[in-house]
């Protein structure tokens, strides 16, 4: 009981900094149940919730989103989940939370310098930042990094990369779910979990989102780098808390 709440708890939390910044769900939520749950049971119940609460959403994102960077983004993203679905299922969870952790951590150096991009990068690299979500969102459910320092660094405006992190991530989360489910890793404890966390996630996103409209862009920012901090710092104490039990 006591692990259920705090799943509960969590879930909230991952939908609360979901609902703020657009892209913080599977980022927060994969790190925090892993420290009670092993990640192939984590990944399944993450991408159920982010696919809800990303339709929930999408009629005013889409609206907003840039179109164009969504196509490469969407189209790597795609192409690069199965393979980190694999690693996910053939390596143990030691190694895959020290990822979560390196990407984690690599994503907050990158935005820390606060440099921006005067124009949107080419159509390859831009196609290259989407095979690195694929990657990491088959491996470790975490599509977010090398999106979010895509369009953070970008010269969109804030609720225009939010926008489209929201579909892009609706997106990867089907890309995910549905290799998932004929790997026969979405079963019905999966579907059962993701259905009582829906009403915690829901009202996360939903005091997110306001506190969003009522934020500056510098804020935004700046919750957005304690998100990723804290989230490889959190991975990071799981692997060391598990070498010593």
């Amino acid at each position: 009981m006591i692990m259920a709440l705090l799943g509960l708890l969590m879930v909230f939390l991952a939908g609360l900094i979901r609902g703020f910044t657009g892209f913080g769900f599977s980022i927060a939520a994969v790190p925090l149940l892993s420290l009670l749950y092993p990640p192939a049971e984590v990944v399944p119940v993450v991408m159920l919730l982010q696919l809800a609460i990303s339709l929930d959403g999408l009629r005013g994102a889409w609206a907003l989103a840039d179109r164009a960077s969504l196509g490469l983004l969407s189209l790597g993203a795609l192409l690069a989940t199965p393979l980190g679905l694999w690693g996910l299922a053939q390596l143990p969870p030691a190694p895959v939370r020290l990822v979560i952790a390196g990407v984690v951590a690599l994503a907050v150096v990158i935005l820390a310098g606060g440099r921006r991009m005067t124009r949107p990068p080419s159509g390859g690299a831009t196609l290259a930042f989407g095979l690195a979500s694929g990657l990491f969102n088959g491996l470790a459910g975490i599509p977010g990094p090398p999106v979010i320092a895509y369009y953070l660094a970008s010269p969109l405006a804030t609720a225009t990369a939010r926008a489209s992190m929201i579909v892009l991530f609706l997106l990867t989360s089907l890309g995910a779910l549905l290799p998932l489910a004929a790997m026969g890793m979405v079963g019905q404890a999966s579907l059962l979990s993701a259905l009582l966390g829906l009403p915690a996630v829901w009202a996360g996103s939903w005091l997110g989102t306001r506190m969003f409209l009522r934020s500056p862009d510098a804020r935004y920012r700046r919750v957005a780098l304690a998100i990723l901090g804290g989230t490889a710092l959190l991975a990071v104490a799981r692997v060391a808390f598990d070498s010593l039990t």
